[in-house]
């Protein structure tokens, strides 16, 4: 330590959605620890929002600051960004299902020779 440095520290701690980028932040905490006296000090981060209950890489919106991006945290292939897919559900997470997908009529082949009522 230099003779004119202070005794405190702030320390913050982010968390963010596949990135670092600044619209990936997802939240933040800062804690201003002084070291007047000697001894230790803790800092418990129990309140982080960064649940990732799929796996994804996306967090559900939620928390202090509600910037997290993921539709459905219970499936891993529903994010930002994602693949949309002729399944009935927003896949993508821009709040409609089937976008970008192109539907086709098909029939049902009951005896199966290749050709449909």
């Amino acid at each position: 330590r230099k003779a004119d440095w202070g005794r405190d520290v702030e320390i913050t701690v982010r968390a963010f959605e596949k990135g670092c980028a600044a619209e990936q932040l997802v939240d933040e905490r800062k804690q201003t620890f002084s070291f007047a006296s000697a001894g230790r000090q803790e800092w418990l981060l129990e309140d982080l929002h960064t649940a990732d209950e799929d796996g994804d890489g996306f967090v559900s919106p939620g928390g202090p600051m509600n910037r997290g991006t993921d539709c459905n945290d219970l499936r891993a292939t529903a994010f930002p960004g994602a693949l949309e897919l002729c399944n009935g559900l927003d896949d993508n997470c821009d709040g409609r299902m089937e976008t970008g997908v192109v539907n086709r009529v098909w029939y049902l082949d009951s005896d199966r020779d290749s050709f449909g009522r």
